[in-house]
């Protein structure tokens, strides 16, 4: 027995399945892509709801006409199922069936579709964009209507044997510092390449909307955000919110009924080719507070190093003063040195005088 099939084993084991419980889920499996032919020797999975995730339980394979069967299932309130069938490596899910004692059994038709990696047929119906600044860091949030228009699933092809082939490339700048998904089943499957983000995602026939958050360092962009479209678009709207509105401009049309506090620019008719490049000038986006405190703490150092030096400096020169008793005493001021022979004449006179 493999690892899958004990997995679904206990999985049944954990629902509770006997040859007692009455429930029945049954169908058949048909290939959209060819005018829902039946699929013959289809793999299909029966899903069941676990503390509060869908876990494989079950699988069987479809007979000549396409139809499956699971039996002996849980019935209740509590127990809630879902089948999905596999064809060339994709996993087409069903609807979510319960099974009561009233109603023990359910019929589901389940769908799947061709495969198709080359060229893509994936048109973006829709863009919105819109970007906000705040000190340091702009704030860019996009919703993509990604449309596949064909009958198969794009599965993409990959550029080096083995590696993961790639349905979508967003061209959003690589400077991004952190990105969000709003759908997790995106999130996860999405990884960056060559700086690019990319996903190897099937993207079956139909409508689908992508919306992520991104922010970029108002360094790296330097006032000026720009990017790629990832395929063909019909329509791009770009709305930018700016504290100075007069510095915004856009490659593309604006529109003149805008918010007061917003700037709107809308693409015309046509559709916009895959790689056009859609710029914005956002005009100067102010430093973050913790710049300013940067540059005051640099200039507050350096005060505090000149002034050192003065103190140092005037220490050093009191210190030295107070080494030389010399310093502050006054100096006789030199002269012409008096002459010896007049005073002594003048003694002999008195002399003299004293003996006469």
């Amino acid at each position: 027995m493999s690892l899958i099939e004990i997995a679904f084993a206990y999985g049944l084991i954990a629902l509770g399945q006997s040859s007692e419980d009455p429930g029945v889920i049954r169908g058949r499996v048909v290939n959209l892509s060819q005018r829902e032919a039946l699929c013959a020797g289809a793999e299909v999975i029966l899903r069941a709801r676990i503390e509060g995730e869908f876990a494989p339980v079950a699988k069987t394979v479809t007979d000549a006409e396409g139809n499956y069967r699971f039996e002996g299932l849980p019935v209740g309130p509590e127990y809630l199922y879902l089948p999905g069938a596999n064809r060339q490596e994709i996993h087409y899910p069903g609807r979510r069936v319960g099974l009561t004692r009233g109603q023990p059994a359910a019929y589901v038709t389940l769908e799947v579709r061709d495969t198709v990696s080359d060229p893509s047929p994936l048109v973006i119906r829709q863009h919105e964009i819109v970007i906000g600044t705040e000190p340091g860091a702009v704030h860019v949030v996009e919703a993509m209507l990604v449309d596949n228009p064909t009958a198969t699933t794009y599965v993409g092809r990959t550029k080096t044997a083995g590696m993961t082939p790639v349905t979508l490339r967003l061209g959003i700048p690589s400077d991004f510092e952190r990105i969000t998904f709003e759908r997790e089943k995106f999130g996860s499957r999405f990884q960056v390449i060559e700086g690019q983000l990319v996903t190897g995602i099937p993207w079956t026939p139909g409508e689908q909307w992508l919306r992520f958050t991104y922010t970029l360092p108002a360094a790296a962009i330097r006032g000026v955000w720009q990017r790629a479209l990832d395929a063909p678009c019909e329509s791009i709207r770009v709305r930018v919110k700016h504290a100075r509105l007069e510095e915004i401009a856009c490659d593309l049309p604006p529109v003149a009924d805008g918010p007061p506090n917003e700037k709107i620019f809308q693409s015309g008719a046509g559709v916009l080719p895959a790689g056009h490049a859609i710029r914005v000038q956002l005009g100067n986006v102010p430093l973050p507070w913790t710049v300013y405190a940067r540059w005051a703490a640099l200039f507050a150092l350096a005060g505090l190093i000149v002034g050192t030096a003065i103190i140092l400096r005037r220490q050093r020169r009191n210190g030295a003063a107070a080494d030389d008793p010399t310093i502050g005493q006054q100096k006789p001021i030199p002269g012409p040195v008096a002459s010896e022979a007049p005073k002594g004449r003048w003694r002999r006179r008195q002399q003299g005088r004293r003996a006469a």
